[in-house]
């Protein structure tokens, strides 16, 4: 189900009375069928369900099972997942278990949680890779491989990496098991944030799940508020930028390096504003219910360089991978190189997760590329002296820069291709024919207007938090009647979220 579809407008409030009602047991049970009702809403152009096939026992079985009852058929993975992670959890927790046994049932849950990820979102990469491999040692007829015709279900990067550390927090000892599946299904398939994210910490779900605070006049505002924002994200700006970003990298061949530099941070803006819009409608939903998660994005289009670009942004994530990834490796106190190499696998880890393409894990490498030159140069005596004597200059040429760096690492993530963001990027720093452009010619330049105007509100709003503007009642209706106004009259609307695709 999309947030931004009436289907939600009417499901939100529906089970938000109900909610209300009930208590306990029954209010969390209600919760649970009502999350897994939102994940059944979405409906893939399913392998059988299209195309009904009763000739054998197997496609009969779906037919009756799934198809006649419309039931998605990919809820039945994430209800394995969740049973595998439960058992695992509670097995690890009981006393007089040996070590041994307790790492047994983390691999276990491990395997299930990343090979069910592997065969949904990697096995045709996987594919590729091997056939590319084999082209390059052999000489014979190149070896051609199609793709598996496999459909990746919605939230699933989300969900598996939720309940994984969960699993391996339990493991460590640093959380207690759940005794009640009850709520440990509730944790990984609460519906504001199952499909993409925030990724939540089991400990900050089960401090509001067992100890739910009451819903207060303030927490109402501050969700109200954040829920708007994240529709004004969403359908104002993302859409909107959609149109160009769409245009540039379905055309690059024929624009010039300026029409591209813009189409390529209009894609940065695009999809910050897009998952941040969703992360926004997520939280605030959430907190509706009396769960407060924590904040996933804390403007990172304006930050000051790449390390404080990622503290900033998808923070769900970026801890998630220094907890579990970077920090076991070791971090940086296993010396200089070591310390890049733990910074390459977390960073090829990342680009791996989100996306099974090699533009995917070009793009993970330069985001530890970028992370690797801001380490030494922040080691030197001209970074220290700039920050202290830069003043406003630096502050903004630093943040401006940290964009257009980040520009290269737009089009890898967003390009179709490895060849086509190759194209692009050595247009952005080789190719000027031409000289200077016209405005004529130059498609994007209303838009660079509006990547302006993103990048100073984002500005604004990073020393203006929402739980500021509200405590004011003339900044609270200014803010609700400015955001109403421009998505009633510059809303674009019908585009799907973008990490839905991840």
């Amino acid at each position: 189900m999309l947030f931004n579809s009436a289907h939600f407008l009417v499901f939100l409030p529906i089970v938000l009375i109900l909610a209300k009602i009930l208590k306990g047991t029954y209010q969390r049970v209600f919760l649970l069928l009502a999350s897994l009702y939102f994940y059944n809403a979405w409906h893939p152009a399913s392998i059988v369900c299209n195309d009904i096939r009763t000739s054998t026992w197997y496609e009969n079985w779906i037919d009756l099972s799934f198809c006649n009852f419309n039931i998605n058929l990919y809820i039945i993975i994430l209800i394995v997942s969740m049973i595998v992670d439960y058992v695992a959890g509670r097995i690890m927790s009981k006393e007089g278990v040996s070590e041994q046994f307790r790492r047994l049932c983390l691999i276990a849950s491990l395997i299930t949680n990343l090979g069910i990820l592997a065969y949904f979102k990697y096995t045709n990469f996987l594919l590729e890779v091997f056939a590319d491999l084999f082209n390059q040692i052999s000489t014979g007829e190149p070896l051609k491989i199609e793709h598996l015709k496999i459909i990746l279900p919605v939230g699933i990067s989300f969900y598996t990496f939720q309940s994984m550390s969960y699993t391996i927090d339990v493991f460590r000892r640093n959380l207690e098991a759940r005794k009640s599946f009850l709520d440990f299904a509730l944790y990984v398939s609460f519906f504001p944030q199952l499909v993409a994210g925030p990724i939540v910490r089991a400990h900050t779900f089960f401090r509001d799940l067992d100890d739910t605070p009451k819903v207060t006049a303030e927490d109402v505002q501050i969700a109200f508020a954040q829920i708007l924002m994240g529709f004004t994200r969403k359908i104002v700006f993302a859409d909107n930028l959609a149109k160009v970003v769409d245009f540039t990298f379905n055309n690059y061949k024929i624009l010039n390096p300026a029409e591209i530099w813009v189409g390529a941070m209009a894609f940065g803006w695009q999809i910050y504003f897009d998952f941040a819009g969703y992360t926004d409608i997520a939280i605030g939903t959430a907190r509706l219910f009396g769960y407060k998660f924590d904040p996933n994005f804390n403007f990172p289009m304006v930050a000051r360089n790449i390390a404080d670009h990622w503290s900033r942004w998808h923070i769900s994530f970026s801890t998630w991978i220094r907890d579990y990834i970077y920090i076991p490796l070791g971090g940086s106190r296993v010396g200089v190189l070591k310390g890049y190499r733990n910074l390459f696998i977390t960073w090829l880890f990342a680009g791996i997760w989100h996306g099974a393409a090699y533009h995917f894990v070009c793009w993970g490498l330069w985001q530890g590329v970028m992370l690797g030159i801001h380490r030494e140069y922040s080691k030197t005596k001209i970074a220290a002296w700039l920050n202290e004597k830069g003043g406003l200059s630096y502050d903004i040429g630093a943040r401006v820069f940290t964009m257009f760096c980040l520009s290269f690492g737009f089009i890898l993530f967003r390009a179709k291709t490895m060849q086509a963001s190759w194209e692009m990027m050595k247009s952005l720093v080789f190719a000027v024919p031409g000289g200077v452009y016209s405005v004529k010619t130059f498609v994007n330049y209303d838009y660079g207007i509006l990547l302006v105007i993103c990048f100073i509100l984002s500005y604004y709003f990073s020393r203006n938090p929402i739980e500021t503007i509200i405590e004011n009642k003339r900044k609270f209706g200014v803010f609700v009647t400015a955001n109403l106004f421009i998505i009633l009259f510059f809303g674009a609307g019908g585009q799907n979220f973008l990490y839905f695709d991840f």
